[in-house]
């Protein structure tokens, strides 16, 4: 690949979806990107991932949401079902989604929204350079720079940090360290040909809610792969055991499951699994000319699927400030002002309700009925999160606070 030897006005480091989208955003703009990627290659690795009318909402602008629909599917409803007995909760009519928000709820395979993303930066003449491990970074009198390990340094107006989970730059930022869940994930993607007899659903996205457990099934790429998902608690975690979330506590979590699951366990991927971690919402992203975006930013726990989304409606942000602005320091305040708080309320509701998906006992029978009496069309707990994606601060208090956890006691008896 031919690099540009001119100067960029943007670095941005990491090229997974969030480094992607936002060079591409910020490049449609008019904005000269460079993008350093650490890896050899640019790839994404995991499965499905669900993105929601706050999300496909941008893809639309960018003029990506056509192919993304093309390499995905529009799921009908979101069916959520006890995982001990298979009966049906509660449930979202997604293609009503798309009528109240003007955008639809879409899933896709990980690594084809990474491709998505690749491709536009391709066609829209972004510098994307592999094999660059950043190790260091520094702001300047014009701007801020980055150091590589073997000593070579990129320099621009300004530096975007979208360097993952275990961010280099908010290592050096912030100091804070990852939060351990103490919950495993484990991923299958299969052909849909391997589960068409286990009693699945090719048009929901199903999600079986369980003591310290939960079990997600939807279709990709076209309806041609079926996607699923099992997370648990890991006891092993608990005791401080250092090789925990293996493939015989999966089992274990699940044993007391309803029968779909069990036919669907087979089928994960037991030579690898995710041990689940975010940080605690912190109220600064800017340090001068560098600004921390994506999971550096606010890595979430994955209960409201809103991980990939927020880092997109990041790079959307600040494109947007910068194109209207022109100027990196204004851009940059404006980005600060709208973006931490809206993330800090994601982060904190994925952990509430992580939560409610995984209590047990006389807790678990009151969220069931709690969930059984919900109004099949009340949107009161997705209006903060799916519509327009806020350019400015928001006066408005929260639309949704998760259920309390006094509420699910048991109602006294007469």
């Amino acid at each position: 690949m031919r690099h540009p030897t001119t100067q960029p006005d943007v670095i941005v480091v990491g090229g997974g979806i969030g480094g992607l989208s936002a060079a591409f955003a910020l490049t449609r703009k008019g904005v000269n990107v460079r993008v350093l990627e650490r890896s050899a290659e640019f790839a994404e690795v995991g499965a499905g991932l669900q993105l929601a009318p706050n999300c496909t909402r941008i893809l639309d602008d960018y003029g990506l949401l056509d192919e993304a629909k093309k390499l995905g599917v529009l799921p009908t409803s979101m069916v959520m079902k006890d995982a001990l007995d298979g009966s049906v909760l509660t449930s979202l009519d997604l293609s009503h989604l798309e009528r109240r928000y003007g955008s639809p709820y879409l899933v896709m395979h990980r690594s084809d929204l990474h491709g998505l993303f690749l491709r536009a930066c391709q066609r829209a003449g972004v510098d994307l350079r592999t094999g660059q491990h950043v190790t260091e970074y520094e702001n300047t009198g014009s701007g801020a720079r980055v150091t590589l390990a073997d000593g070579t340094e990129h320099a621009a107006s300004l530096v975007i940090a979208a360097d993952g989970l275990h961010s280099t730059a908010r290592q050096r930022l912030v100091g804070d360290e990852p939060v351990n869940s103490a919950y495993v994930a484990y991923r299958g993607a299969v052909p849909i040909e391997k589960v068409r007899e286990n009693n699945i659903s090719e048009t929901d996205v199903v999600v079986y809610i369980g003591p310290r457990c939960h079990f997600v099934q939807y279709p990709l790429r076209g309806g041609e792969m079926f996607n699923q998902v099992a997370v648990f608690e890991s006891a092993k975690a608990g005791r401080g055991e250092q090789d925990w979330g293996t493939p015989d506590e999966l089992d274990a979590a699940f044993a007391r499951t309803t029968g779909n699951i069990q036919l669907g366990l087979p089928l994960m991927w037991r030579d690898r699994w995710w041990r689940m971690f975010d940080r605690d919402p912190i109220g600064t992203w800017v340090h001068g000319r560098i600004a921390l975006l994506g999971d550096a930013a606010h890595p979430p726990l994955q209960y409201i699927a809103q991980g990939a989304i927020m880092a997109i409606e990041d790079g959307y942000v600040l494109a947007e400030h910068l194109a209207a602005t022109q100027d990196a320091d204004a851009a940059l305040a404006a980005y600060q002002a709208v973006r931490p708080e809206h993330c800090r309320r994601v982060l904190t509701t994925s952990r509430a309700w992580g939560k409610l998906w995984h209590l047990d006992g006389e807790q678990r029978d009151r969220r069931n009925q709690i969930l059984r009496a919900r109004d099949p069309h009340d949107y009161s707990f997705t209006d903060w999160l799916y519509s327009t994606t806020a350019l400015t601060p928001s006066q408005e208090p929260p639309m949704f606070t998760p259920i309390p956890l006094t509420a699910l006691s048991p109602a006294p008896t007469p």
